[in-house]
């Protein structure tokens, strides 16, 4: 079993989650809420696009990493990773399946939510205009940078927590402040914020999943 059947068995565990049905329909219909109640009660400053893609890293990073480190306590608890580590199936490869699995997921729900932005804005400007286009750029960068880092610390809090209830408080607290590393350039005002907050996230995502795999390694089962 290599890395691409491994990941193959995750997505299609989490495919058939109820969390991923709630991404996939819930943050399209959070993104039209927000803006109706944007248009409604303020003259709308910043691109909504822009915004969606607060919305959709916030609650969908929050969500999919308690799904990864719940799953993993889970599995922990039920020693199946005693089976897995019988067969010829590297350490590694299981962790990096299920961040893989869990981020195309929300790849996917952080890509329909983020285009309702977009048309919204359209709809709001009568055109999609260059400024809109690049906002939807630069929001999905946004978006999907913060989801890695979420993902990747869910992993870790997985399979260091020692209960349910300790991972999901440490995703919540943890990862979520965690997540917010990637918009400092934003934050910041750099010049091509999207290619700084990309490089940021991978970094901070690949030094997660090390400290994942090392942890995993040194498990005894």
């Amino acid at each position: 079993m290599n890395l691409f059947n491994l990941y193959k068995d995750e997505l299609r565990g989490f495919f058939k989650s109820k969390i991923m049905a709630f991404l996939w329909i819930g943050l399209p219909v959070l993104v039209i809420i927000f803006h109706f109640l944007q248009n409604t009660s303020t003259d709308q400053t910043i691109p909504f696009t822009w915004l969606s893609a607060l919305i959709v890293s916030s609650i969908g990073g929050t969500l999919s990493a308690v799904m990864l480190s719940v799953s993993i306590i889970n599995e922990k608890s039920r020693h199946v990773y005693e089976l897995f580590l019988i067969r010829p199936v590297k350490r590694y490869e299981i962790m990096l399946a299920k961040f893989l699995a869990v981020y195309s997921c929300v790849a996917v729900a952080s890509l329909i939510a983020i285009s309702f932005g977009m048309v919204s804005d359209w709809v709001t400007t009568g055109t999609i205009s260059h400024a809109v286009l690049s906002s939807a750029g630069e929001s999905l960068a946004i978006s999907l940078s913060m989801i890695a880092v979420s993902c990747s610390a869910g992993v870790l809090i997985g399979l260091v927590s020692p209960s349910i209830i300790v991972g999901a408080i440490l995703v919540i607290y943890g990862g979520n402040s965690l997540s917010v590393i990637p918009l400092i350039p934003n934050m910041l005002e750099v010049a091509d914020a999207a290619v700084f907050t990309i490089g940021l996230s991978g970094i901070v995502t690949l030094l997660l999943l090390a400290v994942a795999v090392i942890s995993f390694n040194r498990k005894q089962f």
